[in-house]
């Protein structure tokens, strides 16, 4: 099972979204390593994400059935509720695919206005096939944990960097970063100690992957093999004070809506 990132209406271009010549690669080789394995190739629909779509439009659907793989949207699969007591206590759906599976995490290396960096450990969010993924945002970094928890960790993770996404837009509608690298282990935490420190932030810094050390989901300690990080860091245009103003707005924004519906009911 392979998890993409689809994020939003954006082209493979801006970073936003998986490349389907990233994917195009990853599934040579599954499919040719593993001759007799079934591919799946998953993601879920959100308030901006209709997968299907997505996967038609931006040219993944085309790569997914030319290496004989199958397209499965995870909103629409069999569910089963499981029960996470923490970091928050709540019901989540998973649907049935995990099971027996061996889960390849696909993320692409960006920004995050909410959490700072989005990859390995927030993708698992697109794991959730609920629809109204946002009514956690107030608890967000929980909420990555306990769908982590839910769905279960990844065997393996594939970070694509080659064109990222950064500035306090992220993850949808930041400046393409031409990062040009690529991250890969079997521990999504290390993963993505590595590559909060290849975009110029500190881990202990994030709060989703404290939390995940915290619960059992990886390690903060890591072996590269290959180039260090001082050799691929890139500045991914992050101003703490841009963030923290635009932070506030979209606080405001939330409360004028809020405040809106509730004059409708």
């Amino acid at each position: 099972m392979v998890k993409i990132n689809l994020c939003d209406a954006r082209t493979p271009d801006t970073g936003a979204i998986t490349h389907p010549a990233f994917l195009d690669a990853v599934l040579e080789y599954l499919t040719r390593a593993f001759k007799d394995s079934e591919i799946v190739v998953v993601e879920s629909d959100g308030r901006v994400v209709l997968a299907d779509l997505y996967v038609k439009w931006f040219g993944l659907l085309r790569v997914i059935e030319k290496w004989g793989a199958k397209w499965c949207n995870l909103s629409n699969e069999p569910c089963e509720m499981k029960k996470i007591r923490t970091p928050i206590s709540v019901e989540l759906p998973v649907p049935l695919l995990f099971e027996d599976s061996f889960f390849i995490t696909l993320p692409k290396l960006k920004t995050n206005i909410l959490t700072k960096i989005t990859c390995c450990i927030k993708n698992q969010r697109g794991c959730n096939p609920m629809l109204n993924k946002q009514q956690f945002h107030k608890c967000l970094d929980k909420a990555i944990v306990a769908e982590n928890l839910a769905a279960g960790v990844p065997d393996f993770c594939i970070v694509d960097g080659i064109i990222g996404m950064g500035t306090v837009w992220g993850p949808s509608f930041g400046m393409p970063i031409h990062s040009d690298v690529i991250v890969a282990g079997k521990d999504e935490v290390a993963v993505d100690c590595v590559c909060s420190k290849i975009m110029g932030f500190d881990p202990k810094r994030i709060g989703h992957i404290r939390l995940a050390k915290k619960y059992g989901l990886g390690s903060t300690k890591y072996k590269i093999v290959g180039n260090q990080i001082n050799e691929v860091k890139t500045d991914f245009k992050w101003n703490t004070v841009n963030a923290m103003l635009f932070g506030l707005a979209q606080r405001m924004r939330d409360r004028q809506f809020k405040s809106m519906r509730e004059d409708d009911q």
